[in-house]
């Protein structure tokens, strides 16, 4: 009965992505679920008892829209250039994936928590197997860039 009601509760997350709206294929493009690692529901009540519930990330799956996916034990982080810039195609300390053809990809991400509770302040309870959370989607266009040279503009 508790694992039913807190999957209907676990909040959505939002995917942050870098470059956002566009990337360029053969390049990393940084993703993360913009979600804390562990999180306490607000108290429910359940046949007459409050019960606290507490979920710790366990894993996010994610789908590319290329076809590709992967699994990652945390949300990844979001992008921060002007801290920790990415200089280049490869961005040590985020997370991410390299597309390799171009068009308009859906990605998505859903979270699943491992979850415990607890009743009228007693000792947790794990919840068997983890609680999956809404899926996240977020429109992405990747397209490929080509070097061209050109003249000097300032040769005679």
């Amino acid at each position: 009965m508790v694992r039913e009601r807190v999957a209907r509760l676990v909040p959505s997350a939002a995917i942050g992505l870098a470059p956002r709206p566009a990337t360029l294929v053969n390049i990393q493009t940084i993703m993360w679920l913009a979600t804390p690692t562990q999180r306490t529901l607000a108290p429910l009540t359940i046949l007459g008892q409050r019960v606290e519930v507490t979920l710790r990330l366990d894993h996010v799956d994610w789908a590319f829209g290329d076809g590709r996916h992967d699994s990652n034990s945390m949300p990844g982080k979001a992008y921060d250039a002007m801290g920790h810039p990415c200089r280049s195609i490869d961005c040590p300390g985020y997370y991410g994936h390299t597309y390799r053809g171009t068009g308009a990809m859906t990605v998505a991400a859903t979270a699943a928590w491992a979850a415990s509770f607890s009743v009228a302040g007693g000792h947790p309870v794990r919840i068997p197997a983890t609680v999956g959370g809404p899926a996240a989607t977020a429109q992405l266009l990747v397209r490929e860039a080509r070097g061209v040279l050109v003249p000097d503009p300032s040769a005679p």
